[in-house]
């Protein structure tokens, strides 16, 4: 992991973001909101032991998230905070479209790897 990526974030796995999102690909997911491209389905990880998953938080609004182990068109917000964690040993932080800033999910980071869990409805499809 680098100690910071371009974006000043110590937290985020090391990714060549030139290279991570291709608008030209089939598999790619932009934003709902702005049409940047966010991340692939090539970059679809299993998180106990799937990729969907539905939580709600604290305010009770629910979400429906997909995993990603990339999210190049991402930026990550605020402190990391293990209060109300979806996925245990994981501490969370806003992602935010890099665009648009409007908010798309959040990164999951643990002291061994980290992963995106973006809002299934503000993505979609190239």
């Amino acid at each position: 992991m680098s100690e910071k990526d371009g974006r000043g974030n110590p937290e985020m796995p090391d990714v060549d973001v030139s290279s991570a999102v291709d608008v030209e690909s089939d598999d790619s997911l932009f934003c709902r909101a702005c049409g940047a491209a966010v991340t692939a389905d090539r970059h679809s990880i299993s998180v106990n032991s799937d990729h969907h998953h539905t939580f709600f938080n604290p305010a009770g609004i629910v979400f429906e998230i997909r995993c990603f182990r990339q999210a190049a068109g991402t930026i990550i917000l605020g402190d990391p905070t293990t209060d109300f964690t979806w996925f245990r040993g994981y501490s969370w932080q806003y992602c935010l479209c890099a665009h648009c800033l409007v908010h798309v999910g959040w990164y999951f980071g643990s002291a061994e790897d980290g992963f995106y869990g973006l809002i299934e409805s503000k993505l979609l499809r190239g």
